[in-house]
């Protein structure tokens, strides 16, 4: 003859061990990063930049962060780097490298609302200097 708790704790046993069975039938997927972001974002801690918003394909930005880190390493035996001269020479690199119309504004402290062509557009921060590098789409003047 049975006790009177046996069947109650036997139920909770087969309780206990169908909800393992759940757990351990059901192991979550690891979910990770796309390589090219892993990549990109380990190459932004090693030349300490601050993505903060981009619409870039991953070799662009790198591309962006490379030359800013090169220009900003150039200018190392000035006290403080040029803005301008920053601004001017990421927009010349992209000029040349990926077509017409990319605009740079460099600063310690801006407001900017714009508007840019789709993939063209980046926003970060190195130091204190802020970066903001977009491209606009061209159109040809026709002659009447």
């Amino acid at each position: 003859m049975e006790r009177p708790g046996e069947e109650i704790r036997r139920r909770r046993i087969r309780r206990a061990e169908k909800q393992k069975e759940v757990i351990v039938s059901r192991p979550r997927p690891m979910l990770l990063p796309p390589f090219r972001e892993v990549n990109l974002a380990a190459i932004a801690i090693d030349l300490n930049i601050r993505l903060r918003s981009a619409d870039m394909p991953a070799v662009m930005q790198d591309r962006a962060f490379r030359c800013t880190r090169a220009l900003l390493d150039s200018n190392s035996d000035q006290k403080k780097p040029s803005p301008t001269h920053l601004a001017m020479a990421l927009k010349k690199e992209f000029d040349s490298r990926y077509g017409p119309a990319w605009h740079c504004i460099v600063g310690k402290s801006f407001g900017s609302f714009v508007t840019h062509s789709s993939g063209g557009f980046v926003y970060y921060s190195v130091e204190k200097l802020s970066f903001l590098l977009f491209k606009t789409q061209v159109r040809p003047v026709k002659n009447r």
